[in-house]
């Protein structure tokens, strides 16, 4: 039993001068990690790389900066979280609820999102290399600047999202409801939207160089 407590002090101690929390947040890191329950803490800039948090509660937390690539996010609450900057590489955040997150500048190349809802989520200039968005619900989401560069086959609903700037190059999402999407300036070089429904949308100065638009619905 002291052995486990000293080991969680020692992660917590690792975790503190690793990632530069503040001394009176580093009791909110362990309420995460001991609990799964964290929310509206202050978890700015926490060294989470890796770490299991899969179902947590981090509903409306701060976790601008944090570092949380490869971690284990799955069906985890966070609506209105703010994950600015975050690093979430290689992270798994399968069905993860994400409705309003705050997601600016987030890296999440490479990782899974798929059934995650992202309703209303801001990803503005957000890395989304080679994730994989299958079943993602994107509605009203805001991805403009986003680089979804080689996203994974996705049934992505992405209903009035805003494209704006972004880029599509080499996506493959064949099927997907893009109806009223604001894709003005986006680049969809290469991209696949076989099937897909573009009723409404906005495609001014969009780049659709060898777009494959077979049995697509287009504005």
């Amino acid at each position: 039993m002291k052995l486990g407590i000293l080991t969680t002090t020692g992660l917590l101690i690792a975790i503190g001068f690793a990632s530069g929390v503040k001394a009176e947040n580093v009791s909110q890191v362990k309420q995460l990690l001991e609990t799964k329950k964290c929310s509206k803490c202050d978890l700015t800039g926490a060294q989470l790389a890796g770490i299991n948090l899969s179902g947590a509660d981090l509903s409306g937390a701060n976790l601008r900066g944090a570092n949380l690539n490869g971690a284990n996010l799955n069906e985890a609450k966070l609506n209105e979280a703010n994950l600015k900057q975050a690093k979430l590489q290689g992270a798994s955040l399968i069905a993860a609820k994400m409705h309003g997150a705050n997601l600016e500048g987030a890296d999440l190349s490479r990782a899974n999102l798929s059934l995650a809802g992202l309703v209303i989520a801001s990803l503005k200039n957000t890395n989304l290399t080679s994730a994989n968005l299958i079943g993602a619900n994107l509605e009203s989401a805001d991805l403009g600047g986003a680089n979804l560069r080689n996203a994974r086959q996705s049934v992505a609903n992405l209903a009035n999202v805003s494209l704006r700037g972004g880029s599509l190059s080499g996506i493959d999402v064949q099927g997907v409801n893009l109806r009223d999407a604001n894709l003005t300036n986006a680049n969809l070089t290469n991209a696949n939207l076989n099937g897909s429904d573009l009723t409404g949308a906005n495609l001014k100065n969009a780049n659709m160089a060898n777009v494959d638009l077979k049995n697509a619905s287009l504005p």
